[in-house]
């Protein structure tokens, strides 16, 4: 314990340049820390809303639908989905199977059409799993009846002009080619968040979708919902099995496969607060370096005659590093401190941060207190602390004592 104590003794004998190395790892743990929450956030967000926004934990159809070879609406549809569903709700992970017919046509008010992409599916079911109906900025969310009722995205109610209790003729052709009507009351307006989803999004009961096609119990696919994201890929493989078993030669995907643009934000991300992380590594090992190049030279004189009384150069070579882990401890003690009010502080600041790539709408910063960072960052700021103090601990050690003690 000697040289813990002397390497304390020694950071005290010049506290303005331990302070300043000190500095600079709180500020670098807390960089650390504050990225990796927000990264840790945003991630958790993105895939929430993914999940939530339709797309399910896994999603099951013919191979050919995922394929994208579909030519005409429902050419690959389940016509046994009704069973299908049962024998995937019979495991105790999922929490709801989705029945959906994706489909797509033109609504038309009387006097101007715009082309949708359509999607049927049951109203009471969505609203309980997924976010559709949170999204509604007016009127209401599809109420399930057997009134033929539709909501569109606020681009495409723009562009034709119409409000929640207008009426709206939709058209769409069957998977025979034949093309058929139907009119539907608009129930509401949603606000999708995506400028491209909103100019073309239209959803309405299955019951109506059916009819406007001109089928009966076939759906495009089925959705899953489980009770935890984690559980999605060995799900998939239980439930795939389950489905073979009887008979079913069903394909399935997970949430992640079925979006290609979580995926492309978390690459992004992670390649912007790496290399973020790759320069603060750098800052505080080249500062670290010169605290401890620094000490070194000034006590030449002071090792030389430690060694003359004779101190082992091991003993001699601890204690510069001591100092060094000295300084990453109360660094990233001072760093948690740090991190934990500027993370409370931003949550509560109410600061709007630009759209996200691919939304619409500024969202709220917020940071989440995530272990894993500041475990990353305690690693890190301890690794660059101890590479910094290798050398000039090496240096210290190796010097004759005759040339020590002549150093000025």
């Amino acid at each position: 314990m000697l040289f813990w104590a002397m390497a304390l003794r020694n950071l005290g004998r010049n506290p303005r340049r331990s302070l300043l190395a000190g500095s600079v790892i709180v500020i670098g743990f807390s960089a650390f820390a504050l990225a990796g929450g927000f990264m840790a956030q945003t991630f958790e967000a993105l895939r929430d809303s993914t999940i939530r926004g339709g797309t399910g934990h896994l999603q099951f159809a013919d191979p050919a639908t995922f394929a994208g070879i579909e030519e005409t609406t429902l050419e690959h549809g389940l016509t046994e989905a009704d069973r299908a569903a049962r024998i995937l709700a019979g495991d105790s992970r999922v929490r709801a199977v989705l029945p959906r017919i994706d489909f797509v046509g033109l609504v038309t008010n009387g006097g101007r059409s715009v082309p949708f992409l359509g999607v049927g599916l049951e109203p009471a079911a969505e609203r309980r799993w997924m976010e559709g109906a949170s999204l509604v900025v007016s009127g209401r969310w599809l109420s399930g009846g057997p009134a033929g009722e539709v909501v569109l995205g606020a681009g495409l109610a723009s562009a034709l002009g119409i409000r929640p209790g207008d009426s709206v003729t939709l058209l769409a052709t069957s998977p025979e080619g034949t093309l058929n009507a139907q009119d539907a009351a608009v129930a509401g307006i949603l606000d999708l968040g995506l400028k491209e989803l909103n100019d073309r999004y239209l959803a309405t009961s299955i019951e109506l979708a059916s009819r406007l096609l001109g089928v009966s119990g076939t759906f495009s696919k089925l959705v899953v919902v489980l009770d935890r994201a984690a559980e999605a890929k060995p799900a998939l493989r239980s439930l795939s099995a389950l489905l073979r078993r009887d008979g079913f030669h069903l394909a399935g995907r997970t949430w992640e496969e079925l979006a290609p643009f979580y995926r492309q934000v978390r690459l992004l991300y992670l390649g912007i607060f790496g290399f973020m992380g790759i320069i603060l590594g750098v800052v505080v090992l080249l500062a670290t370096a010169n605290t401890m190049i620094m000490a070194v030279a000034e006590r030449t004189r002071e090792v030389g005659t430690l060694r003359a009384l004779g101190t082992r150069p091991g003993l001699v070579m601890k204690t510069f590093f001591a100092e060094g882990v000295l300084l990453a401890l109360a660094g990233g003690a001072a760093g948690l401190v740090l991190s934990l009010i500027v993370t409370v502080a931003l949550n509560h600041s109410g600061i709007m941060l630009p759209p996200p790539p691919g939304a619409a709408h500024p969202i709220p910063i917020h940071v989440k207190i995530y272990p894993l960072a500041y475990f990353a960052g305690a690693a890190a700021m301890l690794a660059a602390v101890l590479l910094a103090s290798w050398l000039p601990a090496r240096r210290a050690a190796r010097l004759p004592i005759i040339e020590a003690l002549a150093h000025v």
